[in-house]
């Protein structure tokens, strides 16, 4: 029997067939385009045609495979409005300007630390579900009295496949909403911020069976598959996926974001983590993942597609390969500036932030890839740096999950950024964490132990060295100035 992950990330969705019961196999069955789209005004989602792709996907994989289980992981911070089972507008995405027009309006009512202490979420630099809940109720009280549900997209999705409404702890958590000691919403917080807690769902672990899909997508395949509560949060699905162990438990995983941290046994909530902007996660298997978000390859992406509009045709690895021979060490961007939105042109924004802080801007196409590269490397460091010191650890090694695995030059300036050796691989954690955690619903894996141990077995990861660490410890210096440099 097989299972089927569906991974949504906010720049694209692939699927996976897989199974853990004769070894680890891993066969991608389908893939698709997502981006945020303006409508009426908004940032949105397009779910009718992301469910429709993974309807797709779905049909695919039952052609190839006797499936058992369907598991959905998204990013996070997003979520949808139900009434009766139906949707009742395209979620809004988390890039919406509008969703952080409250933020102040919270922080009247509620410290950042008091909603630290409260959640163990010390997430202000990114969007946050928080945020977009606040201006829901507050802002758009004739939308939110229609809805008598409130999931997060995973469970959306799942929803309008078929499945129960549902809540899911690893997603759940990264709402800055749920309290991570008791894995419970914090009723304590959103009772003083006036937002009410009867259209949250109840939280559960990842295993929940959720139910068939719908008749008229059932009617059409030879399997009978349930959908099931995976680690929806694409991050804990990354995390679960990686063959970490007792003495090796930092991460990287690579995506539009990028999430450095180590995993935990128990969240740690205190003044080191208050003060390093780190965040406690729930992942699969009782593990807390101790992290802090930054912006990861969006600012690549963003280039890609700018290029791409302009009719060049181009892929990573040909963006890859330019960077490979440009010059090192030129002008560096801070990632998380207030001047890399999702509105504009990208290539504009880097050179005119380049400018502005007196570096002279990247001249090629190259030239300017590799300022990405070399500044998501650095500041990603600097990051997994304080969050191991925060929660008292160290590490020798990183494990590194994602699409950055497959770009060598990225993984190489890691290791050097860190000076720690970097092990790459797999690529597809998301997918393997995924079908892992969906093996261990059915009992095919006993538990996360076990399957970590299956995944160290079946993929050969690809160990980095650092080199050059005088010259990236100068890099980090730089960064650090810019770090401090507000740039709009």
């Amino acid at each position: 029997m097989a299972h089927l992950a569906v991974d949504l990330g906010a720049n694209g969705g692939k699927a996976y067939l897989g199974q853990f019961e004769e070894g680890v196999t891993v066969e991608e069955v389908h893939r698709f385009d997502n981006r945020p789209v303006e409508r009426a005004g908004r940032y949105v989602w397009e779910i009718d045609r992301i469910r429709a792709e993974v309807e797709t996907a779905i049909r695919e994989a039952d052609g190839r495979a006797d499936l058992e289980t369907v598991g959905l992981d998204t990013w996070g911070v997003d979520f949808g409005l139900l009434a009766g089972g139906e949707l009742l507008r395209p979620p809004t995405s988390y890039r919406e300007p509008s969703v952080t027009s409250t933020r102040d309006d919270i922080l009247d009512r509620a410290s950042k630390r008091q909603i630290f202490e409260a959640t163990g979420i010390n997430n202000w630099n990114t969007p946050n579900t928080l945020w977009q809940y606040h201006h829901l109720v507050t802002r758009e009280p004739d939308v939110f009295e229609r809805a008598d549900r409130v999931v997060m997209t995973p469970q959306l999705l799942s929803t309008l496949l078929g499945g129960r409404p549902a809540g899911e702890v690893t997603i759940a958590s990264t709402t800055q909403m749920l309290d991570t000691r008791t894995g419970r919403w914090a009723e304590g917080l959103l009772d003083a911020l006036d937002l009410p807690t009867e259209p949250l769902p109840e939280v559960e672990e990842p295993g929940g069976r959720l139910g068939p899909l719908r008749p008229g997508l059932a009617a059409d395949l030879e399997s009978d598959p349930e959908l099931v509560l995976p680690a929806s949060h694409d991050t804990a699905s990354a995390v679960a996926g990686l063959p970490l162990a007792d003495d090796a438990r930092a991460f990287l995983s690579t995506g539009t974001w990028f999430i450095p941290g180590v995993e935990l046994a128990a969240p740690k909530i205190d003044d080191d983590a208050f003060a390093v902007g780190a965040s406690n996660e729930l992942g699969a298997g009782g593990r807390v993942r101790f992290i802090r978000n930054v912006t990861g390859f969006f600012l690549m992406e963003e280039c890609l597609a700018a290029w791409e509009s302009e009719g060049e045709s181009l892929g990573y690895g040909q963006l890859v390969a330019e960077a490979r021979e440009a010059d090192p060490f030129g002008p560096l961007v801070d990632p998380e500036a207030d001047a890399f939105d999702i509105s504009g042109e990208m290539p504009a924004a880097i050179r005119a932030f380049c400018e502005e802080t007196g570096q002279r801007p990247p001249g090629d196409r190259g030239a300017l890839v590799r300022t990405i590269l070399e500044s998501l490397a650095a500041r990603a460091a600097i990051v997994l740096e304080e969050i191991l010191t925060a929660a008292g650890t160290d590490a020798d090694r990183l494990h590194l999950g994602g699409g950055g695995v497959r770009n060598e030059l990225f993984c190489g300036m890691l290791a050097s950024a860190l000076d720690r050796q970097v092990v790459a691989g797999p690529a597809e954690a998301t997918a393997v964490g995924n079908l892992l955690t969906q093996a261990i619903a059915v009992g095919s894996v006993s538990d996360l132990a076990a399957g970590r141990e299956q995944v160290a077995a079946a993929f050969s990861p690809t160990t980095y060295h650092p080199t050059r660490t005088d010259d990236w410890g100068e890099v980090k210096s730089r960064m650090r100035e810019l770090m401090e440099t507000d740039v709009a």
